[in-house]
């Protein structure tokens, strides 16, 4: 969206710290009672709701006593953390609710979901994320070549 000049901005709805949910646990690889930070935030383009992110990180991946303010990326890489590859699942879907109103779209509007796992070099699992999109406000284009 900074690319097509528009202004961007995030404003987060959860920063939180807890134990891993098993669904998280599977997607991370990690064992139960294993501590996770839990991140929540609309992403905003000229002050439109454009996106809703959450991404859930192992503890050992950030700095507790930091807290994360801008780039959660940035902050990882402060622990040596930073993902150095990523496999992303890319659908469509249709909103409920809850995601509705925070983008300030109808409930069973369209949207897209990017669901991406962060790996470190050695193949640990040090992000999943989830991030919702406004199906009326992006468009992809991929290259491919033979």
């Amino acid at each position: 969206m900074a690319g097509r000049g528009w202004q961007v901005r995030s404003e987060w709805i959860d920063r939180s710290i807890g134990i891993v949910s098993p669904e998280e646990s599977l997607g991370l690889g990690l064992g139960p009672g294993t501590e996770v930070h839990r991140f929540t935030r609309i992403r905003y383009a000229n002050d439109v709701p454009m996106a809703l992110e959450t991404a859930i990180v192992p503890a050992f991946a950030l700095m507790r006593s930091r807290p994360v303010e801008g780039s959660l990326y940035a902050a990882m890489e402060a622990t040596g953390h930073r993902p150095e590859r990523a496999l992303q699942r890319l659908r469509a879907i249709n909103f409920d609710a809850e995601q509705a109103a925070k983008l300030n779209v109808s409930t069973g509007d369209a949207g897209l979901l990017i669901e991406r796992r962060g790996f470190l070099a050695n193949g640990t699992t040090v992000e999943l994320t989830h991030s919702y999109y406004r199906g009326d406000a992006y468009d992809f284009v991929a290259e491919l070549q033979g």
